[in-house]
């Protein structure tokens, strides 16, 4: 489609509504935003990836001094899915976004919901704990998606997971596999319930590259301050860390992580499997 079909295709520029202004007020806190269940997404690449992955897009805003690009190419595609597009000033669209600089394109959509027990017991789960900066939980939730993780649970502590920003940050993959929130008092005993074994990210653990390794399990990765919490640790099947270069202290959170869930994706499993 080139780009002088596309703009007129597209709906007249018209204001937003005051109830639209307020419900997308409203998802930019976290209390709200999670009582409403639904999710801010911003960006071309973000709301396409949330798109492909079959989400609830429950409408489009498409700034009308990004219309011929490839924002509006992706609103157009939401449209011919049957999700209401609004084209909107760009000084509104600035507004309503999460961000100082938009790009030209956000749609509010409907937060996945899971709970553990629909999540599968085989293959490999990543446990975010008590991880506050949501650029670092949005990384590590794209890095699972990358990297085959079954599904991401966020520990009580961390970040909201599905804030504008941590979303954001994962490029719309949080929509490709389940992400929840869960407390460690619940997850803990699941874990145990079914045999998973906890493998902890820990600046003082094994080199993984050496560590035996079961063909399943959990990772946990802490915070960027404090690293895993204690008990976390002495639950700990494997406890994990990366071989730095001499002088260099530590990675941050969605680095590591990262790095790990790669290095977990190529190494062939050692341990015996757990039933």
């Amino acid at each position: 489609m080139s780009s002088a079909t596309a703009g007129s295709d597209l709906p007249p520029t018209g204001p937003l509504s005051r109830a639209r202004g307020r419900l997308l007020a409203r998802l930019h806190r976290r209390r709200t935003r999670e009582r409403e269940g639904l999710v801010l997404v911003e960006g071309p690449r973000a709301v396409a990836t949330a798109l492909a992955a079959g989400a609830t897009l429950r409408f489009v805003l498409l700034s009308d001094e990004d219309s011929t690009g490839e924002a509006g190419a992706i609103a157009l595609r939401a449209r011919e899915e049957g999700v209401e597009l609004l084209r909107v000033p760009g000084d509104e669209l600035s507004t309503a976004a999460d961000t100082v600089t938009p790009q030209g394109l956000l749609a509010v959509v409907e937060e996945p919901r899971t709970t553990l027990d629909e999540l599968p017991a085989r293959g490999r789960i990543v446990l975010l704990d008590r991880v506050q900066d949501p650029g670092n939980a949005g990384t590590l939730i794209r890095s699972a998606a990358a990297f085959g993780a079954e599904a991401v649970v966020a520990l009580d502590g961390t970040t909201d997971p599905w804030s504008a920003k941590c979303v954001r940050s994962s490029v719309g993959e949080a929509f490709r596999l389940p992400v929840l929130q869960a407390p460690w008092d619940r997850v803990h005993p699941w874990l145990q319930e079914r045999g998973i074994p906890l493998l902890v990210a820990d600046a003082g653990g094994q080199d993984v590259a050496a560590s035996p390794l079961p063909p399943r399990g959990a990772l946990l990765v802490g915070s960027e301050a404090h690293g895993p919490r204690p008990e976390a640790r002495s639950a700990a099947a494997h406890t994990l860390a990366l071989p730095l270069a001499r002088g260099v202290e530590s990675l941050n959170a969605g680095v590591a992580g990262s790095v790990l869930l790669w290095a977990l994706s190529n190494c062939t499993p050692t341990g015996p499997e757990t039933p």
